[in-house]
C-alpha cells in the first residue's frame, strides 16, 4: 500500500480533509499542534501551535472556505482562517464547565453553528456568527443588518 509515513510532533489524535484543497488534510497532534499536509509533498505546508494540550477535534467548513475549527483537552475551541501557507486564529472560546473537549462538528445547514462534546459539559452549541471577529474574518453580516 502507498501512503505517507511522517512524524508530526506527537501522536496524531484527529484528522480532517481540507475542503478547499483536495490533496490536503489537517492532523491534530497530542502535543497541541495542527499540521496542514499536502499528500504530494514530503514536508507539511505549515504547523499551527493550536493548543496547550492535544488537539482532540477538528472540523473544516464546506461553506466558509478556509475555516478550520480545533478543540482540545485544554477546554478551548479555536477558529482559524487558513491560506495555502499559513493560518491565523480568528477567535477562541474557553468552556470552563468542561474537564476536556473531545469532538466538534459544524452544522451542514447553518454554516456558523458548532456542536462541541466533552467530559462533564455534555453537548454545547456555539453560533460563531455571534462573534464580531469571526464575522469580519469570513465576511458574514451581523444579524439584523
Amino acid at each position: 500500500s502507498s501512503g505517507i509515513n511522517a512524524e508530526y510532533g506527537g501522536e496524531v489524535e484527529s484528522i480532517t480533509w481540507h475542503r478547499s484543497s483536495p490533496f490536503s488534510f489537517v492532523a491534530g497532534t497530542s502535543e497541541g499542534s495542527a499540521v496542514c499536509v499536502d499528500i504530494r509533498q514530503e514536508k507539511p505546508l505549515f504547523t499551527i501551535a493550536a493548543h496547550d494540550c492535544e488537539v482532540s477535534g477538528l472540523a473544516m467548513s464546506r461553506h466558509l472556505p478556509g475555516l478550520l475549527l480545533t478543540c482540545s483537552a485544554d477546554k478551548s475551541v479555536k477558529a482559524w482562517s487558513l491560506t495555502e501557507s499559513s493560518a491565523s486564529c480568528v477567535t477562541a472560546r474557553e468552556f470552563a464547565d468542561s474537564v476536556s473537549l473531545h469532538t466538534i462538528s459544524l452544522c451542514p445547514d447553518y454554516p456558523s453553528m458548532l456542536a462541541i462534546g466533552g467530559l462533564q459539559c455534555g453537548l454545547q452549541l456555539w453560533d460563531l456568527a455571534t462573534n464580531r471577529e469571526f464575522r469580519e474574518a469570513f465576511n458574514i453580516p451581523a444579524q439584523g443588518s
